[in-house]
């Protein structure tokens, strides 16, 4: 069955606690399957990954922008834990990933914060959309963008509960409804999730940087 991240496979969860290997050096394991999309960030990047195999030292993830090995990076999960961790391998657009300190990998995929539903990682991002209102069409600056929808400018008068049409150049266009509206800044929805290679594939075109350069070798250097 096709999911929201717009593939049919699944992650799968070591009971290891060694980190994922190579697929082609890959021994037999004990897994169970669920669906899991992620946010890698490194100094100087921020991108998505589809992660296909995890365990309490690591994960592989399918990537869909250029990643190093011997690169520390930090792993953000859809259910909104976050793990550091350095790139061991990278081969045919994945990568294997070690993890700093061994997880409880039912934890960190568990939702937090008393949500039902995970919240899709979000890119920082700094693009224009077009926000169509009824007659109204105006040019937006967009803050983030997920899966899910986009946090934009609130520059039009937008207002909780409001029907909208969200075309972002090289992305499919989606029918939309405001969330929220704070200040200058507003949240809005898509009715239908875009898939994760569309959404990753066009972030990394984008040049995304990482909104603090160097804070993950930081944060590392502080837990070490």
């Amino acid at each position: 069955m096709l999911n929201e991240t717009g593939f049919t496979e699944f992650t799968t969860i070591s009971l290891s606690e060694t980190p994922p290997k190579s697929p082609d050096r890959r021994e037999g394991q004990r897994y169970m399957s669920v669906l899991q999309a992620g946010k890698i960030i490194t100094d100087t990047i921020q991108e998505l990954c589809l992660i296909r195999n995890i365990s309490s030292k690591g994960i592989m993830a399918e990537i869909f922008a250029p990643l190093e090995a011997d690169v520390p990076v930090e792993i953000e999960f859809k259910a909104g834990a976050s793990v550091c961790g350095m790139v061991r391998w990278v081969k045919d657009g994945r990568a294997g990933i070690e993890f700093d300190e061994a997880i409880d990998v039912h934890a960190v995929l568990a939702p937090n914060g008393g949500r039902m539903t995970p919240r899709s990682p979000r890119l920082s991002i700094d693009s224009m959309a077009r926000v169509v209102a009824g007659d109204v069409r105006e040019r937006l600056q967009i803050f983030d963008i997920s899966q899910g929808g986009v946090k934009v400018d609130a520059g039009m008068t937008l207002e909780p509960g409001l029907d909208v049409v969200v075309e972002i150049e090289g992305l499919p266009v989606r029918a939309s409804v405001v969330r929220w509206v704070s200040g200058d800044h507003a949240g809005i929805s898509f009715n239908r999730v875009m898939a994760l290679d569309q959404v990753a594939y066009w972030a990394a075109q984008q040049g995304l940087h990482a909104g603090d350069l160097g804070a993950v070798s930081k944060k590392r250097a502080i837990s070490g």
